[in-house]
């Protein structure tokens, strides 16, 4: 139970709003489908004190996790308050990104109930602007050994309470392509999807960025492919500044925001504001940013057949690619929120096959 015996794939989504991590329980084709995953705030607020070694309690969805004397929680729960998010443009050589890729690998244990010191393939992804310019960096950062903190209920059979865990190969892909290798997942060999001469797009609204790669059969062409400062976070932007003005409340923190249109109401204790109106601006919100991204995309769309839609902003956007897109197929995958980290596991897995 606490040493993987298999060869272990692991895949990790860091995304500037959510962290994905999936990792499977075997290399069979039959069992492609059966992966392990979850999702957590990409948020690491700092650890004043060590809550579990002060007798505060343990929680198992969150991690401490400490990098040159600086310690951080992370993980599903790594706070229950509000934490504003800095964006920072060298963002993979941040001790926020390093902290979540700590956190999925001490979760990817804790999901398989094992304790590994190697990962065999582990697949990473950047947005399609900054693919060329920082994948050689992301893979040499991938490939580093690092310290995990390993699950409470795994310490003792572990003998210890942290691991160092190597990696053999790390694997960087545009982030996008990972939601066009699960897209092809279960396609019949004749889809057009896989015909050379035949055009497919994902588009990929992140919290930060919004990302599109095309691929001619599963072959990406970069040149096509991009991505700008935009998606979700330029909605929460818009709104957040429109509630302050409404209400009095300066902007407020997008976390916030985004609970509120996803609940239809924003409780700040001593106001509840209702939502709704709000909810009502994004559709437009979103097609003007399509309308935008219409502008950039650099191919002949009577080429282009299929849209797969990927990201977390997926469910702001789907309605105004269809419209502006009526001559395609628009297809949103399932929990779309997972796409490419789905995707970037199945194409460790192919690495391992050849």
């Amino acid at each position: 139970m606490t040493k993987a015996t298999t060869p272990s794939v692991l895949a990790v989504d860091v995304g500037y709003g959510n962290t994905k991590m999936v990792c499977g329980h075997g290399l069979d084709k039959a069992l492609r489908s059966r992966w392990t995953e979850l999702v957590f705030p990409s948020i690491a607020p700092s650890a004043v004190v060590d809550e579990d070694a002060a007798g505060f309690g343990h929680n198992p969805d969150r991690v401490l996790i400490e990098i040159e004397g600086r310690r951080y929680y992370a993980g599903p729960m790594a706070t229950s308050g509000v934490v504003g998010r800095v964006i920072q443009p060298d963002y993979i050589n941040t001790d926020l990104h390093e902290v979540l890729l700590r956190a999925a690998i001490h979760f990817a244990m804790r999901e398989s109930r094992a304790v590994f010191k190697v990962i065999d393939v582990l697949v990473l992804g950047l947005p399609v602007s900054g693919f060329t310019a920082q994948k050689d960096r992301l893979k040499e950062i991938g490939q580093q050994t690092r310290e995990i903190p390993v699950p409470k209920f795994l310490q003792a059979s572990a003998g210890a309470k942290t691991v160092h865990v190597s990696v053999k190969q790390c694997i960087v892909v545009p982030q996008p392509y990972g939601a066009m290798r699960l897209a092809a997942q279960d396609l019949p060999s004749s889809d057009s999807v896989f015909k050379s001469n035949v055009l497919s797009m994902v588009v990929d609204p992140g919290y930060r960025t919004l990302d599109w790669l095309v691929s001619a059969g599963m072959k990406p062409e970069i040149k096509l492919s991009g991505s700008y400062d935009g998606g979700v976070s330029s909605i929460l932007r818009e709104v957040s500044q429109q509630v302050g003005f409404d209400h009095g409340t300066g902007s407020l923190e997008f976390d916030q925001v985004e609970r509120g249109l996803e609940t239809g109401k924003i409780n700040l204790g001593y106001k509840v504001i209702d939502m709704t109106r709000h909810m009502e601006r994004v559709p437009l919100l979103a097609s003007e940013e399509i309308g935008v991204f219409m502008t950039r995309i650099g191919l002949r769309r009577s080429n282009l057949q299929r849209v797969f839609l990927a990201g977390g902003g997926a469910r702001f956007y789907e309605a105004a690619l269809r419209a502006h897109l009526p001559e395609c197929e628009v297809m949103t995958l399932p929990n779309p929120v997972m796409s490419n980290a789905r995707g970037y596991w199945l194409t460790g897995c192919d690495a391992l096959e050849d």
